[in-house]
């Protein structure tokens, strides 16, 4: 996701369907409180989970 990647070609990569990256996203948006995919990749850069602070 942090790498601008469309949910089919994470998929794809994990051996998983879009629709299962598409639920994992969504949970992950809420857990995060971020309101979009940007937002997500963002928060992570602030929390250190990425691998940089922002």
């Amino acid at each position: 996701m942090a790498r601008g990647r469309t949910n089919a070609s994470i998929g794809s990569e994990l051996g998983l369907s879009e629709d299962t990256v598409k639920t994992h996203a969504r949970r992950l948006f809420t857990k995060l409180g971020a309101r979009d995919r940007a937002h997500a990749v963002a928060l992570g850069y602030q929390h250190d989970i990425l691998g940089g602070a922002a």
